[in-house]
């Protein structure tokens, strides 16, 4: 759902990200600020050196450099994409979600109802967590949960519960709570007696995980049997309602929404306990498809944080059949997929409990492409006959066609082509695809992998205005090849009023070099003429356009945590960085000109490199 700026603004004056991340972290006064220690999983730190401006509404960590805004925060720290964090923060302040224009006219109504589910939901989880707490420790759910190794800060941290063996004690709860059964039905924890009047409890004597919503509200529950039942599904699962569509959700991704950003990684495995387990042991990257299959829903949930996925399956012919079924899905997503399968069909906790969380994480690191692994499956008895080749190449097509990373499907071409002792142009038009330029392939023995390009580290030496030949990226301002003055300058100016009037008053935007730089600045010149007040907040904006909001901030904190702050110092520094962003542009003009000169002599020309000379000289000396 779009929202409309007016709406998103009136949802952020409404919030204050300082109460927000308050619940991850203690924040102490500290200078203009606060101060406190990153909640971040991936930046582990003895001092503080996480700042949040509550008058900017930005934070920034000087240690790992996240930075951001309330709303890249939640998408950062609890999985939510843009959308799902207005809502979040809009039913945070009690204000009512807009309509869609030409909007379906029971839309309200349907809202309402999806309120009043998310309150029983609520009501029931809380119920089944209590329950836990009550039964005494010899009870069979407290000794299972203590065979699985499950601490208190796991079973917290997931709201694991236990519905007790009786028929309605979940029911008469709810009455008591007085919800319409009527409503708890439709949320699929009651369900009508057959002829008699009453109803009786979904779930019973079963351990109970609530299936959070990425804004943490339990939308539905999976209920594991304490002792096998012929009659019964060892799993049981809540079925569909209008808050809970199994193929839009994944279970835990709540709680490991901010480890799979900080690892860049997710791994995906079958089922709750697996989930728990892995959690428990310290892999805490992971999501679980709670026994169904992958769906494109699923593939776009994980794209928002990572496109590097590693699939646990059984290594039975069930979980290759399953592995099969999520390989298109997967590259159809834009990810890069990788298979595991884990020896003597262990389960995950198995696994771990055997060899340890750091025999898994080798295993993870070692993982082979997903594709690799299928096409070696498709290839058991293969002996290269022409039919053979056919049958292999039509197979492969579907998964050809989807990847929409051209350099990708061209490597698995070549991948394929080389261990199917085919030409790579009679795969290529074998599959139904044009060329796409030469591909390059090495003859590997075994499994191999797919190399991805690493990130590049960013160029520190200034880049001349010609070679920045677009700013946006993605959508996003890029701030690549900005010169370390420009930089500097950037976070300096935007840093305070005194310091933005003094930047225009000295009317240094003119020397302005690097296209994204510029921009940055001209639209807070806009912000800072129309309306002064809004020039506070005009950071927490920013930090949504640009591709590096890091470099937004300028400030170090001391070793005590606190940063200080010395307003001599201050305005040196960005008396210093005037001059040397002016003395920057200069140069680069004369050097411009100076090119323009030896292909068409013009004394004009050979006048303005003489006038950027002097105004150099003058500048030096002053």
């Amino acid at each position: 759902m779009r929202f409309s700026q007016d709406f998103i603004e009136k949802v952020s004056e409404a919030n204050n990200l300082v109460d927000l991340i308050s619940q991850y972290t203690q924040l102490k006064p500290s200078g203009s600020g606060l101060m406190g220690r990153c909640p971040f999983p991936d930046h582990a730190e003895k001092t503080a050196s996480f700042s949040v401006s509550e008058t900017k509404q930005v934070y920034h960590c000087f240690g790992c450099h996240k930075s951001g805004n309330m709303f890249s925060f939640l998408r950062d720290y609890q999985g939510m994409n843009f959308p799902e964090a207005v809502e979040y923060l809009a039913n945070r302040a009690s204000i009512p979600i807009p309509a869609p224009e030409n909007d379906d006219p029971n839309r309200d109504q349907l809202a309402d109802k999806k309120k009043a589910l998310l309150k029983v939901n609520k009501v029931a989880a809380d119920y089944f967590s209590d329950q836990l707490k009550r039964v005494s420790n010899d009870h069979p759910v407290k000794k299972y949960i203590a065979s699985r190794g499950l601490t208190q800060e796991v079973i917290e941290t997931f709201g694991i519960g236990y519905a007790i063996a009786e028929w309605d004690g979940l029911e008469r709860h709810l009455q008591g709570k007085q919800i319409s059964m009527t409503l708890a039905e439709e949320a699929r924890l009651v369900k009508a007696r057959n002829g008699k009047p009453g109803y009786f409890d979904l779930f019973r004597d079963r351990l109970m995980f609530p299936i959070f919503s990425p804004m943490g509200e339990p939308i539905a529950f999976g209920g594991r049997y304490l002792e096998k039942k012929e009659t019964e599904p060892k799993y049981l699962n809540s079925p569909e309602t209008p808050v809970f569509i199994k193929g839009k959700v994944l279970y835990g991704l709540s709680q490991t929404a901010k480890y799979i950003r900080s690892e860049d990684m997710a791994l995906i495995v079958e089922g709750y306990m697996d989930l728990v387990s892995l959690y428990q042991a310290g892999i805490r990257n992971s999501v679980a498809t709670m026994g169904t299959a992958l769906t494109p829903d699923h593939g776009r949930m994980l794209k928002r944080m990572t496109k590097n996925v590693v699939a646990l399956f059984d290594g039975d012919s069930a979980g290759m059949e399953a592995a099969e079924r999520s390989l298109p899905i997967l590259l159809a997503a834009d990810l890069y997929p990788k298979g595991l399968t884990l020896p003597n069909n262990m389960d995950p906790d198995d696994y771990v409990k055997k060899y340890g969380a750091e025999a898994l994480k080798i295993e993870l690191e070692r993982a082979p492409d997903l594709f690799v692994m299928i096409l070696a499956r498709w290839m058991e008895g293969y002996r290269g006959d022409a039919s053979e080749k056919v049958k292999l190449a039509d197979k492969l097509k579907p998964l050809y066609e989807v990847i929409p990373d051209q350099r990708l499907r061209d490597l698995y071409l070549a991948e394929a082509a080389q261990k199917m002792s085919v030409t790579l142009p009679w795969l290529r038009q074998a599959v139904g695809l044009q060329s796409s330029g030469p591909v390059y392939s090495q003859n590997r023995p075994g499994i191999s992998r797919t190399v991805q390009p690493s990130m590049q580290p960013q160029n520190a030496n200034p880049t001349p205005p010609a070679a920045v030949s677009d700013s946006a990226e993605g959508g996003k301002i890029s701030l690549k090849g900005a010169s370390k003055a420009e930089v500097m300058l950037l976070g300096l100016v935007l840093k305070s009023r005194a310091n933005f009037e003094r930047f225009v008053n000295e009317k240094v935007l003119d020397y302005i070099a690097h296209t994204g730089v510029k921009k940055i600045l001209e639209k807070a010149s806009d912000v800072y003429r129309q309306d002064l007040n809004k020039f506070d907040k005009l950071t927490s904006l920013l930090v949504s356009y640009v591709d590096h909001p890091e470099l937004l901030f300028v400030a170090e904190p001391t070793p005590d945590g606190d940063p200080g702050f010395d307003e001599e110092k201050e305005m040196k520094l960005l008396g210093d960085c005037f001059k040397r962003v002016r003395d920057n542009f200069l140069r680069d003009q004369a050097k411009q000109l100076a090119q323009e000169l030896k292909s068409e002599p013009s004394s004009e020309k050979l006048e303005q490199i003489m006038k950027a000379h002097r105004d150099r000289l003058s500048l030096n000396k002053g």
